[in-house]
């Protein structure tokens, strides 16, 4: 027997696991005295001791082992919240849909090595463990008003690190992923563009909007040569159609950002100060644009690089977009001479994005072939943005090399694959990008509200 004075541990008799208390362990001792150390037992000790007996036969107190002066200790069956395998499974089945890897979170010891090894944790933030622990207890809609899950940059520092090989890294990509949906609506369109097996429809649906288009304000026999992609779609008719578009999803976004920022902050998103909120999106904007933090990740040194690329050239292409459409607007002459600067800054764009995502995508091929794999959530962006930067700059090579059969066929691809990318932006991945500012403003914003909360009450004190 292990001493550990005074209450020591011994291996509980094995049908004592099962049984209540024998009354005699609670009645009087024979020399009517308990342990030396404890002192004599008085009167009302019997009726205590009864009392007790009773509490033990009623609720069958467990025995552990633990013995206070060579007799039993016993307590009651706990019946705290304890993650049970069944509560286990249940909880990473949240994750089913969302993440290749959700089973995996039943092995996470929440040891807090994920913590360790990120460098994007702050000070007590408990980044990622603390997220791991409320999927792991169910507590969904903690996760839904949670801004920290935003600032992963899914660089699998952690996941590298982690001894249970929970890989906290996916995990939290299928979190936002859950995240995403509860914001989306419609949310018919967010299961669309996130489910392969809608891949055809999603695709199908703009070809035939398109085609739409081009019997009302098109042409389906455009001149051959030279090659002219206004005689195919006039830019008015494909400014509107596009404008559509982009309202659609700029409208989509908003409703998703006004149910993110109440949960971040616990107020409507109109009623947000505007002496706390301007600075606030002012300061997630230039971190957001630096992409400081993404040079503090170990496991992909190149990923910053990557994702400047892809960043960078896909809000340039995005940017020359609206500003050529206004030119055109106004009257100035296009398609742009090649030397013209938006037609170099263009291809310049291009050819960022298009390094940029074959970068990530021979990445996560890597990842899944070392059994680490990733979702068709992040598969889809990588590829239609891929496929929009390829297409972009075919267009203008066939153009210039006037192979009409070939051009207005690739044209005619660009626009659907580039409708897909614009009115998926608040359905897609490529969401983050809104949903990681506003976590960066909401964090802003608190601890100026919290300041000027201070400054009020210092001057309330003082007057």
């Amino acid at each position: 027997m292990l001493i550990m004075s005074p209450i020591t541990y011994s291996e509980p008799p094995m049908e004592t696991h099962k049984t209540a208390i024998p009354a005699e362990s609670h009645g009087r001792a024979p020399d009517d005295r308990m342990d030396r150390g404890l002192g004599a037992r008085g009167p009302g000790d019997s009726i205590l001791s009864k009392f007790i007996g009773s509490i033990a036969r009623r609720h069958s107190l467990q025995d552990y082992g633990w013995r206070l002066h060579r007799r039993p200790v016993r307590v009651l069956k706990d019946h705290s919240f304890i993650l049970q395998p069944a509560r286990q499974r249940a909880a990473a089945a949240l994750l089913w849909r969302y993440c290749a890897d959700g089973a995996s979170l039943m092995s996470c010891l929440q040891c807090g090595m994920c913590t360790a090894s990120c460098n994007l944790a702050e000070n007590g933030s408990l980044f990622p463990r603390r997220q791991m622990m409320l999927l792991q207890l169910g507590q969904k809609e903690s996760l839904l008003a949670d801004p920290n899950i935003w600032l992963c940059f899914n660089c699998t520092d952690c996941s590298s690190r982690c001894p249970a090989n929970a890989r906290p890294g996916r995990i939290m990509a299928g979190i936002r992923q859950m995240v995403l949906e509860q914001f989306a609506r419609p949310r018919i369109l967010f299961r669309l563009v996130n489910d392969p097996k809608g891949l055809p429809l999603l695709f199908l649906l703009p070809a035939l909007l398109l085609l739409l288009v081009l019997g009302l304000g098109g042409s389906f026999a455009p001149q051959a040569s030279p090659v002219l992609y206004a005689s195919m779609f006039p830019h008015l008719t494909l400014n509107l159609f596009f404008s559509i578009a982009t309202s659609f999803a700029v409208f989509s976004a908003l409703l998703g950002a006004a149910r993110a920022w109440k949960g971040f902050t616990g107020d409507p998103l109109w009623k947000a100060h505007a002496r706390h909120f301007v600075p606030a999106v002012y300061a997630a904007m230039r971190e957001a644009l630096a992409h400081r933090k993404f040079s503090e990740c170990e496991q992909f040194p190149l990923s910053r690089w990557a994702h400047v690329c892809v960043f960078y050239g896909f809000l340039t292409l995005f940017t020359l977009a609206g500003v050529v459409a206004m030119l055109i607007r106004f009257g100035v002459p296009y398609p742009f001479p090649v030397l013209h600067p938006l037609k170099i800054i263009g291809n310049l764009a291009g050819i960022l994005l298009t390094l940029g995502t074959a970068y990530f995508l021979y990445q996560r091929r890597r990842a899944s072939a070392n059994d680490d794999p990733s979702s068709w959530f992040d598969w889809a962006l990588l590829l239609d943005l891929l496929l929009v930067a390829v297409t972009g700059m075919l267009t203008e090579v066939f153009r210039y090399a006037d192979m009409g059969t070939l051009a207005y066929p690739t044209y005619f691809a660009h626009l659907v694959l580039a409708f897909v990318l614009l009115v998926g932006l608040p359905y897609s991945k490529l969401a983050h990008v809104i949903y990681r500012t506003l976590a960066l403003a909401a964090r802003r914003y608190e601890q100026l509200t919290a300041l000027r909360l201070a400054h009020l009450e210092k001057r309330r004190v003082t007057a």
